[in-house]
């Protein structure tokens, strides 16, 4: 046994790889590409076991021994859990990582370093196996962008994507990665600028964001702060006038059961920063807002510093209460001030 290492489009971390026996093609006289839609059909299968035990149903690949792997620190694509295999796909072996919860494998991640099979070519057969590809996203023109994302659709077929990497140079090599989901997947901080969802014929392909999820939050922490010469707090009505990201439904509406409960009214919302979502929750009296929270909805990368960026804007970030240091999370209240706030 040997080890080796993969790296996948999308962000995910390497991760590391015991080799299994080299396999046989499972289907002599299929192509490559015509096997390879074959693996892709049938874990979009609607019909298909969502389960991990489920993979090894999944034509030409074998797999580890189950239980899945849990993983000390959960990966870019919100998989705690993997499990690894070998494809065997017209002579080629595939190194393959499924990634998912403790009950789910929601992600197929496969590796190619032999010969290619062919963006094209994998296209062509997928669409012979009866599936429809739309093209999702795509990297901005001129930029080092390598992946394509299609929207997999057809009958009897769960929602999904297929996103093709395609690594060229003197080693080249390609990328599959086959999700389960009705949303495309989460782009990492550092891959914004250099993919397109404006992909259509004529479409200018403008990036997804230039300004990086935790810049975008830092400026609307900062636009919430009330102005020094304005009035201290928010009615209301002025909730549809906050970030063009925020949005909100209608309300406020009553939304504490304790007749003590000094900010008995709640209104709801939504925001995106960067593909990043939030709820929003505003809380306050019959005329006035009190407090706005935001939470994110999924995970974000290590390392993001929003209170710096915050700091940068002219506005001073003080620690004024901090939560236990002995427990994974943490949980601290800062005062931000300024001249003008």
């Amino acid at each position: 046994m040997r080890l080796m290492r993969i790296q996948f489009s999308g962000g995910v971390a390497a991760v590391a790889l015991v080799s299994i026996a080299v396999l046989s093609a499972f289907q002599v006289g299929r192509k490559p590409e015509e096997e390879f839609a074959g693996i892709v059909k049938a874990y979009l299968g609607v019909s298909a076991s969502t389960d991990w035990a489920g993979l090894e149903k999944l034509p030409g690949i074998k797999w580890v021994p189950l239980p899945p792997r849990s993983l000390e620190h959960c990966l870019p694509d919100g998989g705690c859990y993997t499990r690894q295999g070998m494809a065997a796909i017209g002579g080629r072996n595939l190194a393959v990582v499924a990634t998912g919860a403790r009950t789910i494998a929601a992600n197929l991640y496969l590796r190619n370093a032999a010969a290619p099979l062919g963006e094209e070519a994998v296209l062509a057969a997928v669409k012979q196996a009866g599936l429809i590809t739309e093209l999702a996203r795509c990297p901005v023109a001129g930029g080092a962008g390598s992946t394509n994302w299609y929207r997999v659709k057809g009958v009897k077929l769960s929602p999904g994507f297929l996103s093709i990497q395609v690594v060229r140079g003197a080693r080249p090599s390609e990328g599959f990665t086959v999700s389960r989901s009705e949303e495309l997947p989460q782009l990492q901080p550092n891959q914004l600028a250099l993919y397109s969802e404006q992909c259509g014929a004529g479409a200018g392909r403008k990036p997804v964001s230039t300004v990086k999820p935790h810049e975008q939050l830092a400026q609307t922490i900062v636009s919430l702060l009330g102005q020094a010469a304005g009035p201290a707090l928010y009615d209301w009505k002025a909730l549809a006038g906050l970030p063009a990201e925020m949005t909100w439904n209608p309300g406020p509406k009553p939304g504490s059961p304790s007749p003590n409960d000094p900010n008995p009214m709640q209104q709801t919302g939504a925001a995106t920063y960067a593909g990043r979502k939030f709820s929003l929750l505003a809380n306050g009296t019959a005329t006035q807002v009190k407090t706005i929270t935001l939470e994110e909805l999924g995970m974000h990368p290590r390392g993001e510093h929003m209170l710096g960026v915050v700091y940068e804007k002219g506005i001073a970030v003080r620690l004024v209460r901090c939560g236990p240091v002995y427990t994974e999370s943490t949980n601290n209240w800062y005062s931000l001030t300024s001249a003008k706030t």
